[in-house]
């Protein structure tokens, strides 16, 4: 730490790519005496306030911090904050006070810590130092405090020695905290311990009841969020079996539990595990009874596959998140710190038993005694140390922001662009290319550490693929089986067997591919197309990140080579969501993959997604499992579209049904974190469906149109605004899992211009008297998918109210077909494939449909979501000739079900020349024609009847 100058001085230049006077509204609410001191630092000031709004909040809340800041040193004032926290667990008269004063120097430490930060007085070590210095003295504090009062309550005995306020009772930092690390806004990891034979209490007081109540006492007066903020976020997950143990644990029981219990996962815990706070002594000695557990003088085969293992969970994670900086979790995204820290850690486990030097537990110090040993390579040393100590820093930035502990670049340019100007950048694309470029560099030292070693013969039968030219017999069997290039498939096939791509690079992943090539082949010409197949698998295998655990999988099970061929060949929109997720073919060997959706039982998905969101503890573990879920579930329907086991409607309602309870839970979920961040819900609220959602006839790449209804006073406008905005993240913001859904609030009242949530009264007056008819007839399809149930039937008798209320007839077939005519000129069909939008496709049946339900709902024609089943009705009334109905079901029908197949197989970018024949038969086959010129003819025919249709019940003519 340099301390040379006061922590602000004059020659402090603005942030890059700022503007001034951004925050002048905070310097005006700061005292004369903090305006005039801080006068020759105001440029840096507002630049940073600019960027990260709670510093500014900080400067308003603790103006004495900041001038501080102008006439100290960092060091002075940091020292200064923790003998505030010192003073205040040794005096503090009550708890009331213990819990102010510790807020305020944790303002006064957030402050200084953030400036010697951004002014470039500290660097990314002396800022995760200083905060866990902090850390430590606020946990000592806060129990010799609560220690203090319990023993003046009779509770405890009189503190004898404020370091060791209730001797046999300890705390120990793992994490962040425990390597001395800690994030600028982070959680802190702790376990408390007891020693019986060294516990100091009163007679009458029995540990296993009273420690735990004193812990949890401890942990308020650190977390709770009060008029002053709160001082650390406490997670006690870390200590021996949380869900079934107290949060104060005796020495012998944890000890107990690590030997007969211990994972792999702990042992790595345990090495960044660091006393903090408490009876140094014991805690010493529990530390040193430890050892073993933590370091393995010998690993057994099953311990060394279990590290592997751990590595490839985290690789998992790492692969499931694009490398784009929008949005990306710089801790447990792709290319992340978490992926350092795991190169640090496995091999510390492998070697720390026989080598004390490799026990270390901070992340760089580790990587240095790795190299130091031979393990890790100098320039890989480098590499990485100069990378996590960039996304360290810029981890501290997004914190900085807002005081959240996030991980996450923001998704919105103009805040990325913030984190960017703290990080030095002037330039958000600069900024985002170095990101990029950092975790992809990353994420390669990662994916390299841990490729398996075993190595075997990659030569199987008459299927060689090693040499430098094919054998005869190679390329023999390779024309028996029917392949028309021969001697190009032998030679991809021979480049990866070489570890040409990434999937191959490691000796077992080539192993498993020469064991495996010939049932491959085999299946590929079973096909009848296996050129084509060959090509389409290859796309597949050359874009996996790694090969090992498909090419397990495929070995081990016969029947998935054959489903994940015949997928590959007809879907390549599919086969390039199973290339991104390989993880995914585990969903195929699950019983219910092949199930018939029709056979499925009511609700079974909706269960199944509740099921696994309970066991989820925080709102991003839910969201995270939310996507895995979903995206299996999509992935088993688009599969049966693709066997020809689903129909149009079920999948459509299958597709439905998956996003009608992934809206409920995430509704939920943001339910709850708006309330845990903005108080309890002033109203009640329902989420509607509409468009696809509402018909209940979602594809495969749909999104969703959604509008948010409350009830409540005026003043609950900011609450569900808040929560819509949750609930549009929870359910379109990518984590590493990918999102779930795009989501479109458009169909909402006054659309863009329209507040994101909308009141029940305000929204039953606009549909009854300001609506235009496009609006209704959008609302003919909305259906309630989630909410808490008070407002439902009153949002019901609003839809209804509006839908029957009397409108000119001609009017409403006006505008109607103004409208169609508009669409038709701002968003034409790009091809002929483009089924919905196309002259006579699917959404003139859906302007017929809806426009004619509209018009005789006021005289008492049911309201139907669904387009066949508002054929069926409006038929049966009379309003739809019956050979007009049935014609139009029929090609309603045929038009959903090649939608279904062709945005599952191809989403929306069709191309025909593309096409394998398989996938070509099955389009042909629904419209009952030959080929693909009879297909073409019997749409354009078809076509030109629905347009006529249109125009009679349209009246256009």
């Amino acid at each position: 730490m340099s301390d040379a100058l006061p922590l602000l001085h004059c020659d402090l230049a603005p942030l890059p790519g700022s503007s001034p006077g951004q925050c002048d509204h905070v310097f005006a609410s700061l005292p004369a005496d903090v305006q005039a001191a801080t006068a020759t630092v105001r440029p840096f000031l507002d630049s940073v306030f600019a960027a990260a709004p709670y510093l500014g909040r900080l400067a308003q809340r603790r103006p004495e911090g900041l001038a501080a800041c102008t006439q100290q040193d960092a060091a002075i004032r940091l020292d200064k904050a923790i003998a505030d926290v010192i003073a205040a667990g040794a005096e503090s008269p009550d708890i009331a006070s213990l819990d102010t004063a510790l807020r305020r120097a944790k303002a006064d430490m957030h402050l200084l810590v953030a400036l010697a930060d951004l002014a470039g007085r500290w660097d990314v070590a002396d800022v995760t130092a200083a905060v866990s210095r902090f850390a430590d003295a606020a946990v000592q504090a806060a129990l010799l405090g609560h220690v203090r009062f319990a023993a003046a309550a009779g509770r405890a005995l009189p503190v004898e020695d404020a370091a060791n306020p209730l001797p046999g009772l300890f705390v120990f930092a793992l994490g962040k905290m425990g390597t001395g690390e800690l994030n600028y806004s982070s959680d802190i990891d702790l376990v408390a311990l007891f020693d019986a034979d060294a516990l100091r209490m009163p007679a009458d007081q029995e540990p296993r009841q009273r420690l735990p109540r004193l812990l949890q006492a401890i942990v308020r007066t650190l977390q709770d969020v009060t008029a002053e903020g709160y001082v650390f976020r406490t997670d006690l997950r870390l200590r021996p079996d949380p869900g079934s143990t107290p949060v104060v644990l005796s020495t012998d029981a944890a000890l107990n539990y690590y030997e007969s219990f211990g994972q792999t996962w702990e042992r790595a815990a345990w090495i960044k595990a660091r006393y903090c706070a408490g009876d140094a002594d014991v805690a010493q000695a529990y530390l040193d009874q430890m050892q073993p557990f933590i370091w393995r003088r010998a690993l057994d085969f099953a311990a060394i596959e279990d590290i592997r293992g751990l590595a490839r969970q985290i690789q998992t994670v790492g692969r499931r998140g694009e490398i784009l900086p929008a949005g990306h979790d710089l801790k447990l995204g792709r290319g992340g710190i978490r992926e350092i820290e795991f190169f640090a850690q496995v091999p510390q486990l492998v070697f720390g038993g026989r080598d004390a030097s490799v026990r270390v537990s901070a992340t760089l110090k580790a990587l240095a005694a790795l190299e130091a040993r031979g393990v890790v390579d100098a320039a890989t040393l480098q590499s990485l140390s100069e990378d996590y100590r960039s996304l360290r820093a810029w981890e501290h930035r997004i914190q900085m922001r807002q005081d959240e502990p996030s991980q996450t670049l923001p998704l919105r340019d103009a805040d990325r662009r913030h984190v960017a100007a703290m990080a030095g950048y002037g330039d958000l694309a600069a900024f985002d290319a170095a990101v990029e470029a950092l975790l992809r560099r990353v994420h390669g030292h990662f994916s390299d550490q841990f490729e398996d070693d075993a190595s075997l013969s990659s030569q199987a039968g008459t299927l060689i693929l090693t040499g430098v030219e094919p054998t005869p017999d190679t390329l023999a069997t390779l024309d028996t089986l029917g392949f028309q290039q021969s001697d190009q498939v032998w030679k991809r096939l021979n480049g990866w067997a070489g570890g040409k791509v990434r999937a191959a690079r490691s000796p077992r992943a080539r192993t498993l591919l020469a064991q495996i090539a010939p049932r491959l082949v085999d299946i590929m010409a079973a096909t009848g197309e296996p050129d084509a197949a060959f090509v389409r698998f290859a796309a597949f295998f050359e874009n996996l990140p790694m090969g090992v655990q498909p090419l397990s999988l495929l070995m081990n099970e016969p029947g998935l080579a054959a489903d994940l061929i015949s997928i590959l060949t007809i879907a390549p929109r599919m086969a390039a969501d199973l290339a991104r997720r390989p993880d995914m073919l585990d969903v195929m060997l699950d019983s219910r993959f092949s199930v018939p959706l029709v056979q499925d039982p009511p609700d079974d998905f909706r269960t199944r997604l509740g099921a696994m969101l309970s066991a989820c503890d925080t709102y991003e573990a839910a969201l995270n499992a939310a996507r895995r879920l979903v995206r299996e579930e999509r992935f088993r329907v688009g599969t049966q579209i693709v066997r020809g086991t689903a129909d149009a409607q079920t999948a459509g309602a299958a597709y439905s049904s998956i996003a009608d309870a992934a809206v409920e839970f995430m509704a939920q979920a943001a339910e709850r974190e708006t309330a845990r961040r903005s108080g309890d819900m002033p109203g009640r609220y329902a989420v509607l469906g509409l468009g696809k959602l509402g018909g209940r006839e979602l594809s495969a790449d749909s999104d969703l149109d959604l509008m948010i209804v409350y009830d409540g006073d005026e003043t609950a406008q900011t609450w569900f605004s808040r929560f819509a905005q949750r609930l549009i993240s929870a359910l379109s913001a990518p984590t590493e899992e990918g999102d779930l859904y795009e989501v479109d609030m458009q169909l909402r009242p006054s659309g863009k211009a329209g507040p994101v949530a909308v009141r029940l009264a305000r929204f039953g007056q606009y549909y009854f008297d300001e609506a235009w008819t496009w609006e209704l007839m959008a609302l003919t399809r909305a259906r309630v998918i989630a909410g808490d149930g008070g407002v439902n039937d009153d949002l019901i008798a609003a839809i209804e109210a509006a839908l029957t209320r009397v409108r000119p007839r001609e009017q409403v077939l006006a505008d109607a077909r103004e409208m169609r005519q508009r669409l038709e000129g701002a968003r034409p069909a790009q091809t002929e494939w483009d089924i919905k939008s196309r002259v006579g496709g699917l959404q003139d049946i859906e302007f017929i449909v809806q426009t004619l339900q509209l018009v005789t709902a006021p005289d008492g024609q049911v309201i139907h979501h669904s387009t066949a089943a508002a054929l069926a009705a409006l038929a049966r009334s009379g309003v739809i000739a019956a050979d007009d109905a049935a014609f139009l079901a029929e090609t309603v029908h045929l038009y959903l079900g090649m939608a279904q197949l062709l945005r599952a197989t191809h989403g929306t970018g069709f191309d025909p020349a593309g096409a394998s024949a398989g996938f070509t038969r099955s389009l042909v086959a629904m419209a009952r024609v030959e080929d693909m010129d009879g297909l073409r003819a019997a749409l354009d025919a078809r076509c030109l009847q629905v347009r006529a249709l249109f125009e009679r019940y349209l009246e256009l003519h």
